[in-house]
């Protein structure tokens, strides 16, 4: 019987946010409770292993993090030990997965953070155990992670409805790796292009034609899989920007060639990075929406996009909508401990003075407003999207005026109705609602009669060009928009 681990953590770090990721932001699963998650990172590996009946899959540690500020370096350095320790403890194995997202970062570590785990996995399992991860298109890539790891596969939709396939493709290569023994060659180009992934969304070109010409390289002779990194743009360090990353099975010269030709058609592109959505202002947005013919239209914060790691604690759209005397808006997911605290101190049905407006992640722009308090709550009780630990917060939603909002003590991420649900408020019976997003996720996209990203400010502003960038490798693009690159400039191994 061959023995197959999986453990990792999934988490995407925004630097710029204030708030620290630790345990209050995570879900942590060990042994068997983790295979119960459903979660599809997740089922897409153990359902191609259950295809072995002579391989066992050994569930150790799984960490799901809300995106957020980087790790705490002592939560880091925990989750690492006893990942270490776990795989000493029920070892020996044939095969690891690492199942992390690949845009972790810790807090002083100096580092690249999944570089640093996966890194620290090799030298504890030695060098001939394969080791698979199944990346998210938003992670990054670096010499030591390549040359630590032994198979990959990569994200190919934005916004991501692929997670099971991709899963699934990282164990079967795996499975391939131990019943073969094949060693894949990789080589990878550093192409320096920042996009956040809202300008990358395979819905629109030039995205949906770079990723969907994967599967061609794919069907190449001798080669494993080939992948396309938008990377994690916002954070301003040495190992980000976009990657193009080739395995093949035998051959350097193979792996390093269609790398290359991957990077350069990609920079080729790097002029048509857009917004393909509908976007405008927080004003304009707001008057559009108002103006729709239809609802509900859903309006995205995306500077305070808490799916991208931002704070959520920021209140411009809502103090916008309050100004405008808008009606049948709701304004979702704002993180103010000291508003909830307050409207737990009165009641429901109660009416009282709140400040609202007292932000942590930008300039403070405080309000007193009057509110009455609809409903309170002690957590968001989401079960299918039991990866958001935020959801462990109480809550309160409050009616001031015409709108809707709903405060949070703890960071949340509203990426589909059920979050709605959850508060009391019905997703379709609204004509408006303002969710702290970038681009829609798949189960907003699929509820919402018209969608407009509203380009609002904040650590997740989708205008790099007004974002400071010391450490990142300049040139780089677009901030050096007149350079030139040719893709042999980025190209490099296995470290």
């Amino acid at each position: 019987m061959q023995r197959v681990a999986i453990l990792g953590f999934r988490h995407e770090a925004m630097i710029a946010c204030p708030f620290l990721t630790d345990p209050s932001t995570a879900n942590i699963w060990r042994g068997a409770e983790i295979l119960d998650q459903s979660l599809t990172t997740l089922t897409g590996l153990t359902d191609r292993f259950a295809r072995e009946p002579d391989m066992e899959v050994v569930p150790l540690l799984m960490v799901r993090t809300l995106p957020g500020g980087a790790f705490a370096r002592d939560f880091y350095d925990a989750i690492k030990q006893e990942s270490l320790d776990l795989l000493r403890q029920h070892g020996p194995f044939d095969g690891i997965v690492v199942a992390n997202h690949g845009a972790a970062e810790v807090e002083g570590l100096g580092v690249h953070g999944d570089t640093d785990y996966v890194v620290a996995i090799r030298a504890a399992v030695g060098p001939d155990v394969p080791i698979a991860i199944p990346f998210d298109m938003h992670g990054q890539v670096t010499p030591e992670l390549l040359g630590a790891l032994t198979v990959m596969s990569c994200l190919r939709t934005a916004p991501h409805r692929d997670n099971y396939e991709t899963s699934w493709r990282a164990a079967d290569q795996l499975v391939r790796v131990m019943r073969t023994g094949l060693r894949p060659r990789k080589m990878a180009v550093n192409i320096p292009i920042f996009v956040p992934g809202e300008k990358s969304m395979t819905s629109f070109e030039p995205a949906r034609e770079l990723f969907g010409m994967l599967p061609d390289y794919d069907a190449r002779p001798g080669v494993v899989e080939a992948h396309l990194f938008v990377g994690f743009g916002w954070n301003d360090l040495p190992w980000c920007g976009m990657k193009a990353v080739v395995l093949t099975e035998e051959s350097d010269e193979q792996a390093r060639d269609l790398a290359l030709e991957i990077a350069e058609r990609t920079w080729a592109q790097r002029h048509r990075f857009g917004l393909g959505m509908e976007t405008a202002d927080i004003r304009d947005g707001l008057l559009r929406a108002r103006d729709a013919a239809a609802g509900p239209v859903l309006l995205s914060d995306s500077g305070d996009n808490t799916t991208a790691g931002a704070g959520g604690d920021l209140c411009f759209v809502l103090e916008e909508a309050l100004d405008l005397g808008l009606v049948d808006i709701v304004v979702a997911g704002i993180f103010a401990p000291e508003v909830v605290a307050a409207c737990q101190a009165v009641g429901e049905g109660a009416a009282l003075t709140l400040e609202i407006g007292r932000h942590i992640s930008a300039a403070p722009q405080p309000r007193t407003v009057e509110a009455v308090v609809e409903a309170l709550g002690d957590r968001v009780d989401v079960h299918r999207f039991q990866n958001l630990r935020g959801s462990d917060g109480a809550w309160a939603r409050v009616r001031i005026g015409g709108v809707v909002a709903t405060f949070h003590a703890a960071r949340v991420s509203f990426t589909g109705p059920g979050h709605l649900e959850a508060v009391g408020i019905d997703p379709l019976a609204h004509k408006i609602t303002v969710v702290k997003v970038g681009y829609l996720h798949p189960a907003q996209e699929d509820m919402a009669a018209r969608h407009i990203c509203l380009l609002s400010p904040g650590v997740a502003d989708l205008d790099f060009l007004r974002l400071r960038y010391e450490h990142i490798a300049r040139p780089s693009f677009p901030m050096d928009g007149a350079m030139e690159w040719t893709p042999s400039q980025g190209l490099f191994g296995p470290a």
